[in-house]
């Protein structure tokens, strides 16, 4: 169960703790820059989760994988090398295909321009 825990954030809430925990325990400077760094750290990668982590990249490779597939098949063994086997799309599933494309390609810009704006 520790390891569903770390996939949804729990850990990263507790790290963080830890972290400010640790700044006000600082002795010295060395240590409150070192518990700085850390949580500036901490923070990038909760951001970053918030905006969509390593699970979110896995769901939207396996949805747009057949479609890299059935494209990649479409150009190259029907066009490159003029075979023609590959039968046309289905409306729904050209609709599916040009939906997913855009979420895909436009969630990626998406997340680029708010960690833009970020900054």
């Amino acid at each position: 169960m520790g390891w569903l825990v770390q996939i949804l954030g729990g850990g990263l809430a507790g790290q963080l703790r830890e972290a400010y925990e640790a700044r006000l325990r600082a002795a010295n400077d060395a240590d409150r820059i070192a518990a700085e760094i850390r949580i500036a750290e901490l923070q990038e990668r909760q951001a970053n989760r918030a905006l969509g982590g390593r699970l979110t990249a896995w769901v939207q490779a396996a949805w747009a994988a057949p479609f890299i597939l059935y494209n990649s098949k479409l150009l190259i063994w029907d066009k490159v090398l003029g075979l023609d086997a590959t039968d046309a799309l289905s409306a729904d599933l050209l609709d599916l295909q040009l939906r997913i494309v855009t979420f895909y390609f436009g969630g990626a810009a998406a997340i680029g321009v708010v960690r833009a704006l970020r900054r």
